[in-house]
């Protein structure tokens, strides 16, 4: 299946709902899931859908890409 990268629209970490699934680039092949937010290092967690042992922290104002279909 190919995806439209057209669909895919950036917003900001912060702007993410738990549980929501976005994606790095419009383009990446990986998607995560939005977690938890970590007030010590102010980053927010982020669960790699295909491998649950693998997570990532982000800052909030990082932009990620939501909106695609998979």
């Amino acid at each position: 299946m190919t995806l439209a990268v057209d669909e895919c629209r950036a917003i900001k970490m912060r702007d993410l709902m738990i549980g929501e699934f976005f994606k790095r680039k419009p383009t990446a092949r990986k998607v995560y899931q939005r977690e938890h937010y970590d007030r010590t290092t102010r980053t927010i967690g982020a669960g790699d859908v295909d491998d649950i042992s693998r997570e990532i922290y982000l800052r909030p104002d990082t932009i990620v890409y939501v909106g695609f279909t998979c």
